[in-house]
C-alpha cells in the first residue's frame, strides 16, 4: 500500500483533492486517490486510509512532513480538504483509519486547534473504534465501537 489511499466521494469536485496532493507531494508522500460512490445518509466524509501499526505515530510521521510541526500539518489538510466551514461541494468531514487496528478519528468543520493537537497525542491502542471531538468536554471520545474487519469503511 502507499502511504496514504483517500476515497473522495465522487459527488463533489476534485478540486480539494489536487490541492491536497500538491502538499503531500511536496512533503515526499505518496498518496493513491479513488472516487468513493456516494452512501445513503446525512453525512458524507472523505476517507483516508493509513498503512500504520497505529493511528497516533503514523498521523504524527506523515504531517509532521507536511507541515512546520504535525500539528499544523495535520490541520492545513483536512482544512484544504473539507474547508473550515460547511460547503455544499465538499464533504462533511474526513475520517483517518489506520488499516490495521480499523481506529479511525473523525475531523469535521469548525474544529479547535486542541482538537489537532489532542488527536496527535492521544493514542487509541489496537481496539477498534470510532473518534470523535467532544466540544463540551474538548476532548475526543470513543463513540463506536468497530467489528468489523473487511475492507474500509467511512
Amino acid at each position: 500500500m502507499t502511504d496514504i489511499e483517500i476515497f473522495w466521494p465522487a459527488a463533489y469536485p476534485l478540486d480539494a483533492v489536487h490541492a491536497t496532493d500538491d502538499l503531500l507531494r511536496e512533503a515526499g508522500i505518496q498518496a493513491t486517490y479513488r472516487r468513493a460512490p456516494m452512501r445513503r445518509g446525512p453525512e458524507t466524509y472523505a476517507l483516508v486510509l493509513l498503512a500504520g501499526h497505529t493511528l497516533q505515530p503514523f498521523l504524527r510521521a506523515v504531517f509532521e512532513r507536511v507541515g512546520e510541526d504535525a500539528y499544523t500539518g495535520l490541520r492545513g489538510f483536512v482544512r484544504r480538504l473539507i474547508g473550515r466551514k460547511p460547503a455544499v461541494d465538499a464533504p462533511d468531514g474526513v475520517v483517518f483509519e489506520c488499516v490495521r487496528t480499523r481506529a479511525q478519528f473523525v475531523f469535521t468543520h469548525g474544529l479547535p486547534d486542541a482538537a489537532y493537537r489532542q488527536a496527535l497525542a492521544l493514542d487509541p491502542g489496537t481496539a477498534p473504534g470510532r473518534w470523535a471531538w467532544q466540544h463540551e468536554r474538548q476532548t475526543w471520545i470513543r463513540f463506536e465501537e468497530r467489528t468489523e474487519t473487511a475492507g474500509p469503511a467511512g
